[in-house]
């Protein structure tokens, strides 16, 4: 029989929207936005930037969410066959390694 072990990572995401007249300020008010708690920053982007200097911005944030996971099959292609088809939705695998018996 083996075992393979690793580490699974949410998926989930917060987007989060700022607008200022400069993009500095559209960006801490897009980051602002967002609850980080248990997050973190991913992106910024510029939505619209005017020549004026007013500018909206788009933060997202992923999830630090991570759990351990793990499944056995009678040799290692059967493990890592069932290591993914058993992970949950909303979530993706990290990593993976065999557990020596």
């Amino acid at each position: 029989m083996t075992t393979l072990r690793g580490t699974l990572r949410s998926t989930e995401t917060r987007e989060s929207e700022g607008s200022g007249d400069t993009i500095g300020e559209a960006r801490a008010a897009a980051i602002a936005g967002l609850d980080l708690d248990g997050f973190e920053l991913l992106q910024v982007n510029t939505v619209t930037s005017k020549a004026t200097g007013e500018s909206t911005v788009k933060a997202l944030a992923r999830s630090k969410a991570l759990r351990p996971h793990e499944a056995t099959g009678p040799d290692y292609r059967a493990a890592a066959v069932a290591y993914r088809e058993s992970v949950p939705e909303g979530w993706q695998a990290q990593n993976m390694h065999e557990v020596p018996e």
